[in-house]
């Protein structure tokens, strides 16, 4: 049924045109032409964009938590499970969701802030390993398992990037399984000059905000930001949050700490020692001062008495044994 047209927008009937025309032209048009293209690709479009240029995943993809394609959730999962707070009440299904954090870290390969959602024991393995960059390039299958689809990208575009082929072109050098001259031609392929030993970003950095430079490390970020060099394996501490430091230096502050606490624990040591002679001193002396009244008494008394005085008989008692001799 075509839709109702207001009168006011239908032209009036002549003689000329035919009702059944007038009719026609009011009337919606077919058309064969395909719709536009939905403006929210579902999940499944998502990942296949993702994994276009990449090479094919090893491990099969869940489908039953689709937003773990798109982060670094170490093979997390959604748990189910029932809210039961009384046998008399009505049980009510919940989920357990992991705890997934928002965060942008550095990543020395490809020179820029990568902006990703990661579980928080991925952050702490980032932060032992010493790094974005070390934690997606290891070898090791349970670490390739627990990267994901999105994981499995970003490592691809850092394995293809200008900074790790020379990295691995340097390393195969030390080993012995390149020589210089083939190095230095592959490196010119790659875009790297000769001698050049700095890396070159294959993306386009942006314009560093003042609130992204972490605190403290002020120097060696405009150090590293002016020759760009790989500082794989380094200390490193260059995310937004500075609340956490690094394991170096919290081992610096816990010696010193214990070297403070040690030359404490010496002086209170000696303070103590000190004390304990002087208190025995006191009391050696008080125990003296007693004596020599108590002697004052008794010469008093015999005195008062007419007798010798205590310190005159015990000068007889013991005589002087070479004068007897």
């Amino acid at each position: 049924m075509p839709p109702r047209i207001p009168t006011s927008l239908v032209s009036r009937p002549t003689t000329t045109t035919p009702p059944s025309a007038l009719l026609l032209a009011a009337c919606r048009a077919f058309t064969t032409t395909t719709p536009f293209e939905a403006k929210h690709s579902s999940s499944k479009q998502k990942l296949d964009q993702l994994l276009a240029k990449a090479p094919a995943y090893p491990y099969p993809i869940k489908t039953t938590f689709k937003q773990s394609w798109f982060g670094l959730y170490a093979s997390k999962h959604v748990q189910f499970g029932n809210n039961i707070p009384n046998k008399k009440y009505t049980i009510t299904r919940r989920r357990w969701y992991p705890n997934i954090k928002h965060k942008k870290l550095w990543s020395f390969g490809l020179g820029e802030w990568v902006t990703c959602k990661l579980a928080t024991s991925v952050l702490r393995t980032i932060d032992k390993v010493g790094g974005l960059d070390n934690y997606l390039l290891s070898e090791k299958p349970a670490r390739l398992k627990e990267l994901g689809p999105w994981g499995w990208e970003l490592r691809y575009r850092l394995q293809t990037s200008k900074t790790v082929q020379r990295k691995y072109n340097e390393e195969r050098l030390k080993m012995g399984l390149i020589t210089k001259e083939k190095m230095v031609a592959e490196n010119v392929k790659l875009g790297v000059a000769q001698g050049v030993q700095e890396a070159l970003p294959t993306y386009k950095q942006r314009r560093l905000k003042r609130q992204d430079i972490p605190k403290g490390f002020a120097e060696r970020w405009k150090k590293s930001a002016k020759v760009k060099k790989v500082l794989f394996g380094e200390p490193w501490r260059v995310r937004r949050y500075v609340g956490r430091e690094a394991g170096s230096e919290r081992r610096v502050k816990t010696e010193a700490e214990n070297a403070r606490v040690r030359r404490v624990e010496a002086v209170m040591a000696r303070q103590k020692q000190a004390n304990q002679e002087r208190k025995k001193i006191e009391k050696e002396e008080k125990k003296r001062q007693e004596e020599e009244q108590l002697l004052k008494l008794a010469e008093a008394q015999a005195a008062r008495r007419g007798g010798p005085t205590p310190s005159a008989q015990t000068a007889t008692e013991s005589p002087n044994p070479t004068v007897s001799a």
